[in-house]
Protein backbone atom coordinates (compact mmCIF):
# COMPACT_ATOMS: atom_id res chain seq x y z
CA UNK A 1 0.00 0.00 0.00
CA UNK A 2 2.77 2.38 0.96
CA UNK A 3 4.56 1.56 -2.29
CA UNK A 4 1.50 2.59 -4.32
CA UNK A 5 1.23 5.86 -2.39
CA UNK A 6 4.90 6.61 -2.98
CA UNK A 7 4.47 5.90 -6.69
CA UNK A 8 1.46 8.26 -6.82
CA UNK A 9 3.50 11.00 -5.12
CA UNK A 10 6.42 10.51 -7.49
CA UNK A 11 4.06 10.58 -10.48
CA UNK A 12 2.41 13.76 -9.24
CA UNK A 13 5.77 15.44 -8.62
CA UNK A 14 7.02 14.41 -12.07
CA UNK A 15 3.90 15.83 -13.70
CA UNK A 16 4.32 19.08 -11.74
CA UNK A 17 7.94 19.40 -12.85
CA UNK A 18 7.02 18.76 -16.49
CA UNK A 19 4.21 21.32 -16.36
CA UNK A 20 6.52 23.89 -14.77
CA UNK A 21 9.17 23.25 -17.43
CA UNK A 22 6.58 23.57 -20.19
CA UNK A 23 5.32 26.84 -18.71
CA UNK A 24 8.84 28.20 -18.52
CA UNK A 25 9.51 27.12 -22.12
CA UNK A 26 6.33 28.88 -23.19
CA UNK A 27 7.56 32.08 -21.55
CA UNK A 28 10.77 32.05 -23.58
CA UNK A 29 10.08 34.44 -26.47
CA UNK A 30 13.01 33.88 -28.81
CA UNK A 31 12.55 34.89 -32.45
CA UNK A 32 14.94 34.18 -35.31
CA UNK A 33 16.09 37.14 -37.38
CA UNK A 34 13.93 37.19 -40.56
CA UNK A 35 15.21 37.16 -44.12
CA UNK A 36 16.84 40.24 -45.62
CA UNK A 37 14.83 42.94 -47.32
CA UNK A 38 17.98 44.34 -48.94
CA UNK A 39 21.75 44.05 -48.65
CA UNK A 40 24.72 46.22 -49.60
CA UNK A 41 28.31 44.98 -49.92
CA UNK A 42 31.32 47.31 -49.71
CA UNK A 43 34.28 45.17 -50.82
CA UNK A 44 37.86 46.24 -50.13
CA UNK A 45 40.52 44.80 -52.45
CA UNK A 46 43.62 45.65 -50.43
CA UNK A 47 42.47 43.46 -47.51
CA UNK A 48 40.15 40.48 -47.26
CA UNK A 49 37.35 42.45 -45.67
CA UNK A 50 33.83 43.42 -46.71
CA UNK A 51 31.39 45.70 -44.92
CA UNK A 52 27.85 44.29 -45.15
CA UNK A 53 24.73 46.35 -44.50
CA UNK A 54 21.42 44.52 -44.37
CA UNK A 55 17.87 45.73 -43.80
CA UNK A 56 15.41 43.38 -42.13
CA UNK A 57 11.86 43.92 -40.87
CA UNK A 58 11.21 42.71 -37.32
CA UNK A 59 7.78 42.13 -35.78
CA UNK A 60 8.08 43.69 -32.35
CA UNK A 61 5.82 43.41 -29.33
CA UNK A 62 5.74 45.91 -26.50
CA UNK A 63 8.37 45.06 -23.94
CA UNK A 64 11.57 43.08 -24.38
CA UNK A 65 12.03 41.15 -27.63
CA UNK A 66 14.74 38.46 -27.89
CA UNK A 67 16.11 38.14 -31.43
CA UNK A 68 18.50 35.35 -32.38
CA UNK A 69 21.09 35.74 -35.14
CA UNK A 70 23.30 32.91 -36.45
CA UNK A 71 26.32 32.94 -38.77
CA UNK A 72 27.22 29.23 -38.83
CA UNK A 73 29.58 28.13 -41.63
CA UNK A 74 30.34 31.70 -42.68
CA UNK A 75 33.35 34.01 -42.27
CA UNK A 76 31.40 36.75 -40.48
CA UNK A 77 33.33 38.52 -37.70
CA UNK A 78 30.99 38.05 -34.71
CA UNK A 79 32.52 40.96 -32.78
CA UNK A 80 31.51 43.37 -35.54
CA UNK A 81 27.79 42.51 -35.73
CA UNK A 82 25.58 45.48 -34.85
CA UNK A 83 21.84 46.20 -35.11
CA UNK A 84 19.94 49.49 -35.01
CA UNK A 85 16.41 50.60 -35.90
CA UNK A 86 15.93 52.58 -39.10
CA UNK A 87 12.64 54.03 -37.88
CA UNK A 88 10.93 54.79 -34.56
CA UNK A 89 14.36 54.96 -32.93
CA UNK A 90 12.98 56.98 -30.00
CA UNK A 91 10.71 54.06 -29.07
CA UNK A 92 13.27 51.25 -29.39
CA UNK A 93 16.38 50.43 -27.34
CA UNK A 94 18.90 47.67 -28.02
CA UNK A 95 19.58 46.66 -24.42
CA UNK A 96 22.43 44.20 -24.89
CA UNK A 97 23.99 41.47 -27.01
CA UNK A 98 24.41 37.97 -25.54
CA UNK A 99 26.64 35.22 -26.94
CA UNK A 100 25.29 31.87 -25.65
CA UNK A 101 28.06 29.66 -24.35
CA UNK A 102 26.58 26.49 -25.86
CA UNK A 103 26.65 27.88 -29.42
CA UNK A 104 29.65 30.00 -30.42
CA UNK A 105 28.13 30.82 -33.79
CA UNK A 106 25.09 32.79 -32.74
CA UNK A 107 24.04 35.74 -30.63
CA UNK A 108 20.85 37.05 -29.06
CA UNK A 109 19.79 40.70 -29.00
CA UNK A 110 17.49 41.96 -26.24
CA UNK A 111 15.50 44.77 -27.82
CA UNK A 112 13.04 46.81 -25.76
CA UNK A 113 10.16 48.32 -27.71
CA UNK A 114 7.50 50.79 -26.62
CA UNK A 115 5.45 50.06 -29.73
CA UNK A 116 4.02 47.01 -31.47
CA UNK A 117 4.32 46.18 -35.17
CA UNK A 118 6.79 45.89 -38.03
CA UNK A 119 9.98 47.93 -37.76
CA UNK A 120 12.88 48.07 -40.23
CA UNK A 121 16.32 47.43 -38.75
CA UNK A 122 19.81 47.66 -40.17
CA UNK A 123 22.29 44.90 -39.39
CA UNK A 124 25.96 45.63 -40.15
CA UNK A 125 29.04 43.42 -39.89
CA UNK A 126 32.40 42.62 -41.42
CA UNK A 127 32.97 39.40 -43.31
CA UNK A 128 35.82 37.81 -45.24
CA UNK A 129 35.92 35.72 -48.41
CA UNK A 130 34.53 38.38 -50.79
CA UNK A 131 37.13 39.79 -53.17
CA UNK A 132 37.22 41.69 -56.41
CA UNK A 133 39.73 42.25 -59.19
CA UNK A 134 39.85 44.21 -62.41
CA UNK A 135 40.96 43.08 -65.85
CA UNK A 136 41.21 44.88 -69.17
CA UNK A 137 41.11 43.82 -72.81
CA UNK A 138 42.64 45.98 -75.57
CA UNK A 139 42.12 45.08 -79.23
CA UNK A 140 43.73 47.06 -82.03
CA UNK A 141 42.45 47.49 -85.56
CA UNK A 142 44.34 45.98 -88.52
CA UNK A 143 46.76 48.87 -89.02
CA UNK A 144 47.18 49.43 -85.27
CA UNK A 145 46.01 53.03 -85.32
CA UNK A 146 43.05 52.60 -82.95
CA UNK A 147 42.10 50.48 -79.96
CA UNK A 148 38.95 49.22 -78.35
CA UNK A 149 39.24 49.11 -74.57
CA UNK A 150 37.04 46.96 -72.31
CA UNK A 151 37.22 47.03 -68.52
CA UNK A 152 35.77 44.25 -66.37
CA UNK A 153 35.36 43.54 -62.67
CA UNK A 154 35.37 39.99 -61.29
CA UNK A 155 33.72 39.44 -57.89
CA UNK A 156 34.48 36.16 -56.09
CA UNK A 157 32.43 34.94 -53.13
CA UNK A 158 33.91 32.38 -50.75
CA UNK A 159 32.35 33.82 -47.60
CA UNK A 160 29.98 30.93 -46.87
CA UNK A 161 26.96 33.22 -47.41
CA UNK A 162 24.74 33.75 -50.46
CA UNK A 163 23.98 37.37 -51.28
CA UNK A 164 20.92 37.89 -53.47
CA UNK A 165 19.95 41.23 -55.04
CA UNK A 166 22.99 42.87 -53.48
CA UNK A 167 24.04 46.44 -54.04
CA UNK A 168 27.80 46.26 -54.63
CA UNK A 169 30.46 48.88 -54.01
CA UNK A 170 34.17 48.37 -54.64
CA UNK A 171 36.82 50.27 -52.68
CA UNK A 172 40.24 51.09 -54.13
CA UNK A 173 42.87 52.05 -51.57
CA UNK A 174 45.17 50.58 -48.95
CA UNK A 175 43.75 49.85 -45.50
CA UNK A 176 46.30 49.75 -42.69
CA UNK A 177 44.65 47.24 -40.37
CA UNK A 178 45.60 47.69 -36.74
CA UNK A 179 46.09 43.94 -36.32
CA UNK A 180 49.07 44.04 -38.69
CA UNK A 181 51.18 45.98 -36.20
CA UNK A 182 50.29 43.85 -33.20
CA UNK A 183 53.47 41.75 -33.42
CA UNK A 184 55.60 44.87 -33.58
CA UNK A 185 53.72 46.48 -30.72
CA UNK A 186 54.03 43.48 -28.39
CA UNK A 187 57.55 42.20 -29.12
CA UNK A 188 59.56 41.82 -25.95
CA UNK A 189 56.66 42.85 -23.70
CA UNK A 190 55.51 41.00 -20.61
CA UNK A 191 52.26 38.97 -20.83
CA UNK A 192 50.35 41.59 -18.81
CA UNK A 193 51.51 44.41 -21.07
CA UNK A 194 50.73 42.25 -24.11
CA UNK A 195 47.16 41.78 -22.88
CA UNK A 196 46.85 45.54 -22.39
CA UNK A 197 48.14 46.10 -25.93
CA UNK A 198 45.54 43.63 -27.18
CA UNK A 199 42.77 45.55 -25.43
CA UNK A 200 43.98 48.83 -26.93
CA UNK A 201 44.09 47.23 -30.38
CA UNK A 202 40.56 45.91 -29.96
CA UNK A 203 39.35 49.43 -29.12
CA UNK A 204 41.16 50.74 -32.18
CA UNK A 205 39.59 48.03 -34.33
CA UNK A 206 36.15 49.06 -33.12
CA UNK A 207 36.91 52.67 -34.03
CA UNK A 208 37.94 51.56 -37.51
CA UNK A 209 34.68 49.64 -37.81
CA UNK A 210 32.55 52.57 -36.65
CA UNK A 211 34.38 54.86 -39.08
CA UNK A 212 33.78 52.47 -41.96
CA UNK A 213 30.08 52.26 -41.18
CA UNK A 214 29.83 56.05 -40.94
CA UNK A 215 31.58 56.43 -44.29
CA UNK A 216 29.25 53.91 -45.90
CA UNK A 217 26.17 55.59 -44.46
CA UNK A 218 27.25 58.99 -45.76
CA UNK A 219 27.37 57.70 -49.34
CA UNK A 220 23.88 56.29 -49.91
CA UNK A 221 23.03 56.13 -53.60
CA UNK A 222 19.99 55.51 -55.76
CA UNK A 223 20.50 52.06 -57.25
CA UNK A 224 18.44 52.01 -60.43
CA UNK A 225 18.02 49.11 -62.82
CA UNK A 226 19.78 48.59 -66.13
CA UNK A 227 23.24 47.46 -67.16
CA UNK A 228 25.93 47.58 -64.47
CA UNK A 229 27.77 50.88 -64.54
CA UNK A 230 30.71 51.87 -62.34
CA UNK A 231 30.49 55.25 -60.61
CA UNK A 232 33.69 56.63 -59.07
CA UNK A 233 33.59 58.82 -55.97
CA UNK A 234 36.54 60.33 -54.15
CA UNK A 235 36.73 59.57 -50.43
CA UNK A 236 39.99 60.87 -48.95
CA UNK A 237 42.71 58.54 -50.27
CA UNK A 238 40.12 55.96 -51.30
CA UNK A 239 37.88 55.59 -54.31
CA UNK A 240 34.51 53.88 -54.23
CA UNK A 241 33.11 52.38 -57.41
CA UNK A 242 29.38 51.74 -57.19
CA UNK A 243 27.86 49.12 -59.46
CA UNK A 244 24.37 50.32 -60.30
CA UNK A 245 21.47 47.94 -59.87
CA UNK A 246 21.69 44.74 -57.85
CA UNK A 247 23.62 41.50 -58.31
CA UNK A 248 23.14 37.89 -57.25
CA UNK A 249 26.43 36.64 -55.80
CA UNK A 250 26.05 33.03 -54.59
CA UNK A 251 28.61 31.45 -52.30
CA UNK A 252 31.45 29.51 -53.98
CA UNK A 253 31.05 31.42 -57.22
CA UNK A 254 32.53 34.31 -59.15
CA UNK A 255 30.86 36.85 -61.39
CA UNK A 256 32.31 38.99 -64.16
CA UNK A 257 30.78 42.41 -64.73
CA UNK A 258 31.46 44.95 -67.44
CA UNK A 259 32.67 48.20 -65.89
CA UNK A 260 33.25 50.34 -68.99
CA UNK A 261 33.90 50.23 -72.73
CA UNK A 262 35.76 52.63 -75.05
CA UNK A 263 36.36 52.43 -78.77
CA UNK A 264 38.41 54.30 -81.40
Amino acid sequence: MKTKQILRIITALTAAVLLTSAARAGNIDLATLPARDSVQLTIYNSEDITLVRETRSLSLKKGVNRIQYSWANTLIDPTSVEIRPLESADSIDVLDTTYPGDNPQQLVWNIESRLEGQVRFQVTYFTSGLTWSADYVLISNADETKLSFDGNVVIANNSGEDYQNAQVRLVVGVINLVEKIRDLASRGLSPSVDRLAGQELELARRKVYIGAVAAAESMDMDFSGGAPVIVKEGLSEYFIYTIEGTQDIPDRSSKRLSSFKASD
